[in-house]
């Protein structure tokens, strides 16, 4: 009886970073003849079939320079032998926003639908590590696999082999293949079953292929013995390789070779449909992967150029805070469709959320361009947003000639909040007049100039930026009146209890002239002492890696003697303001051992703020970096003992250990360094201490509570091999200069402290706050108004996007749960519905819901779940 074959499923494919240790239009250059490549392979050989990358972005590059091969394209898409989606980018998951994350597939999706068909395969070949949410993000697309390589080395071991069953929080659950071997396992495949190719000598030399047998066969072995599906994957390809022109044949003589092997051309989904078979057999494995025993995380990745990751947190706070709800609110109340705009500003900025390009890992050129990319999307952002806030703004307050000012919050609660505007530099501006006819003080900031009427005849004009507080609708406008009146003189008692000390209802806080803090929670009496201390060691790492230099020493800023000064006093709030001087070594020695005796001056200033009826103390840290090769870091030791820190994830709140295993073996050292989105947090005994911040995602807690937020980490390389956090290469050995990020730097963050635990506390609504700011615009109108147009409890759901459909009226809604308990939300809307439902994150149906009334709408929300709903609003909705 002749035994049966085993399978061998063959993908050829490429993984295409579009711009890393070279430029995209370098690499571009690459990528046209590599494309033109697989198009005559496709038209040689029917049997052929090649899988792009899981993203679409590089068949839209090909064809800005080869469009007249779009219709053969789109024949051999439709025909399932090019495979490209679902992303439109390859992303980073930890550097970017859940709603980076879903747009990056609406786009990558739609686009591949219009180009004949996308592959609905979970493929993240290169991320460096994978959040706990993917699984339920992919079904969001009605896509039930994963294929993953970094990070998953824990969960191999777990599942006892490299296919396994990987749950999100809600419990949802995708069939997952972790490519042990990696993604170029068969990068090239040779006749000769003995030769040993580039992988096969990378796998050999790392001891992972038995040595008595052929190279090809001990990898076929290998794979088939951990495989739980009863067939072999290979990955035909790598970082920017060309098809193997000669693979059928290399395919047919390998048939004859090695006879009890059965070898094919095929896809991800061969695979996907023998993980669906053999379900029922794998282990289910739950949260995020982060382990690197054999495939590098790069954890050092988080804090590399960090300049990039605030000018992302800007742009996509800009569009998922403001532009996107106000455009919705617009488009709701008979304005323009704004949508195009909205669109070119997502691609734009998804464009910089490719893996190398968002962490960092590049060639200064590639950097320098992402910047341009991110002032881009900003620009569009932030015309759309004042366009719809005034159109929703003039919709309520109706016609007239009066200087107005539109306020919009775009929390979904009720919040006393400082508003910033800019309004007209004619007369003396004294204060508002709100919809009650109550006066609102305010106060001159200062001036800036600003272009009006631009079709009409531009005016060029200097005008005045204010600032006031006031109490504002949830997730909703109020129109002011602008107030102008002679010696008007602003009254309320000063936040300032002495010439270094600033006191509201919730902290008594003293600032000294090193830049600490000492902070009382007034409310649970707990006392905090030596705050926001600036610690800097060296960094001998690259873009990739930290990497402390063996003769390392750290510089603190403590003792330093700074200058303490009164920034602002305004009834509403208090700032002082401390600057110094902090000498740091100019950089490592020659031989990269230590840090040089040779000092710089880098100065320093910190800015605190209190505000009335706010529980949160904020602080805006100026840096002006002369030092190279160091990680600059601010330590909050809050003396709560804490064996895991509590940080904000992609639509969930991650608990890890203080303690990092202890990695014997592994390639890389485990980091104790870890992403976080708004905030990171630590309790115990009944009290906790946040550390909130605007784009700045690395932090670290240590077993004593102390906090560590990641300033600047500042090196000159892309990659080296000398680290002693990591073994070899993590890329090509380019210098990278700018990467020290010399110059001006501004931080800004801030602390909260509660009672009980996160979830009981206020956490969440205190990091949104932080993190989004109202927004205003003038315009001319008629009385002042106010409207909320949503609100959202209980307080433990958060609000992720309000936003025009992808197709089609109405407004798409969703929101999350971040608790481990199931809530029971309830969502009012200030618009009238005339229906709504339940939507996947691709915006297809799955159910009608009924409203309990025209403004209310109850359901529950799972432990982790994320939910998406679209709202019809009945016609109207302005009366």
């Amino acid at each position: 009886m002749t035994a049966k074959k085993r399978r061998v499923i063959v993908v050829p494919h490429t993984h295409w970073d579009r711009e890393w240790y070279l430029s995209f239009e370098e690499f571009r250059f690459h990528l046209v003849e590599a494309l033109d490549r697989v198009i005559s392979l496709l038209g040689a050989h029917p049997r052929y079939r090649f899988t792009l990358d899981g993203q679409v972005i590089p068949l839209l590059d090909y064809l800005e320079i080869r469009p007249e091969r779009k219709e053969l394209l789109q024949g051999y898409i439709r025909e399932g032998r090019l495979l490209i989606g679902p992303w439109y980018v390859q992303p980073d998951e930890f550097l970017v926003s859940g709603e980076a994350l879903v747009r990056n597939l609406l786009h990558g999706t739609r686009l591949a639908r219009e180009f004949g068909g996308v592959m609905l395969e979970g493929y993240v070949p290169d991320a460096f590590g994978h959040i706990a949410q993917l699984p339920q993000i992919l079904q969001g697309f009605g896509i039930g696999s994963a294929y993953v390589m970094r990070g998953a080395d824990g969960a191999c071991e777990e599942a006892g082999g490299f296919d396994f069953v990987w749950k999100a929080p809600d419990g949802s659950t995708a069939v997952c293949h972790a490519m042990e071997m990696g993604y170029c396992n068969a990068e090239r495949l040779s006749s000769e079953p003995d030769e040993l190719t580039r992988p096969l000598a990378q796998l050999a030399g790392a001891g992972l292929l038995d040595p008595n047998d052929a190279p090809l066969v001990a990898l076929l072995e290998k794979l088939s013995e951990r495989s739980l599906t009863g067939a072999v994957l290979l990955l035909n390809g790598c970082d920017h390789r060309g098809p193997q022109m000669d693979l059928l044949q290399v395919l047919e003589n390998l048939e004859k070779r090695l006879p009890e092997w059965e070898f094919s051309i095929g896809t991800l989904s061969d695979y996907t449909e023998l993980l669906r078979k053999a379900r029922s057999g794998l282990r289910e494995i739950a949260g995020e992967l982060r382990t690197a025993a054999r495939h590098p995380v790069l954890a050092g990745v988080l804090s590399a150029r960090l300049y990039l990751k605030q000018h992302n947190f800007t742009a996509q706070t800009l569009l998922e805070r403001y532009a996107d709800p106000l455009s919705a609110l617009a488009g709701a109340m008979g304005g323009p469709d704004l949508r195009p705009f909205l669109r070119k500003a997502w691609e734009i900025l998804l464009q910089n959320h490719a893996h190398d390009s968002i962490c960092g890992t590049g060639i200064d050129p590639v950097h320098r361009e992402m910047e341009v990319r991110f002032a881009r999307t900003e620009a569009i952002a932030d015309r759309v947003a004042h366009r719809a806030l005034g159109t929703v703004g003039a919709a309520l307050s109706g016609d007239g000639g009066n200087e107005c000012l539109v306020v919009f919050n775009p929390a979904p609660w009720e919040r006393r909040t400082e508003v910033e505007a800019t309004v007209s530099g004619e007369g003396e501006v004294t204060h508002l007049v709100g919809p009650s006819g109550e006066e609102v003080p305010c106060s001159v900031r200062g001036r800036r100039i600003v272009s009006e009427g631009v079709l009409e005849g531009v005016r060029h004009s200097v005008a005045k930026v204010i600032t006031f507080q006031d109490v504002l609708p949830p997730f909703g406008v109020k129109v002011y009146r602008v107030g102008r009146a002679e010696g008007r003189k602003r009254g309320g008692r000063s936040l300032l209890a002495t010439e270094d000390t600033l006191e509201n209802e919730f902290y008594r806080v003293t600032l000294h002239p090193d830049g600490t803090l000492d902070l009382l929670d007034k409310e649970t009496g707990a006392f905090y002492r030596g705050l926001n201390l600036l610690e800097d060691s060296g960094d001998a790492g690259d873009e990739y890696n930290y990497a402390p230099p063996p003769e390392d020493f750290l510089v603190t800023s403590m003792g330093i003697n700074g200058e303490i000064r009164v920034k602002e006093d305004l009834p509403w709030k208090a700032s002082l303001r401390v600057s110094f001087e902090y000498s740091l070594p100019c950089s490592l020695t020659p031989d990269r051992r230590g840090r040089t005796p040779e000092q710089v001056g880098v100065l320093v200033a910190f800015t605190v703020t209190l505000y009335r009826g706010i529980k949160r103390l904020d602080i805006a840290a100026e840096v002006e970096n002369r030092a190279r090769d160091h990680r600059l870091r601010v330590a909050f030791p809050t003396g709560i003992p804490a064996e895991k820190s509590i940080a904000e994830d992609t639509f969930w709140v991650t608990e890890r250990p203080t303690v990092p295993p202890p990695g014997e073996g592994w390639i890389e050292v485990p980091p104790a360094t870890h992403p976080q989105k708004s905030f990171v947090a630590v309790e115990e005994g009944g009290r906790g201490f946040a550390v909130l911040n605007r784009g700045l995602p690395e932090y670290e807690v240590s077993p004593h509570g102390t906090i560590y937020l990641t300033l600047l980490r500042c090196v000159g390389w892309l990659s080296r091999d000398d680290l002693p956090t990591r073994r070899g290469h993590a890329g090509p050995p380019y210098e990278t200069p700018e990467a020290q990020c010399l110059g001006s730097h501004r931080f800004e963050y801030a602390v909260y402290t509660y009672a009980g635990t996160w979830e009981e506390s206020g956490l969440l609504r205190a990091a949104w706050e932080f993190t989004s700011p109202p927004l205003a615009t003038a315009v001319k109108g008629g009385s002042p108004a106010a409207r909320s147009f949503l609100s959202l409890e209980p307080q433990g759901a958060v609000l992720s996007a309000v936003k025009l459909p992808e197709e089609g009226e109405g407004v798409i809604v969703r929101l999350y749960n971040p608790l481990r308990r199931r809530l029971d939300v309830r969502l009012r809307v200030g618009l009238p519905l005339a229906g709504a439902w339940e939507v996947r994150l691709d915006e297809t149906p799955v159910k009608e819901l009924r409203p309990d009334s025209p403004h209310l709408l109850r359901f529950p929300l799972r432990a982790g779940e994320i939910k998406t709903l679209k709202l019809i609003i009945a016609s109207n909705p302005a009366d």
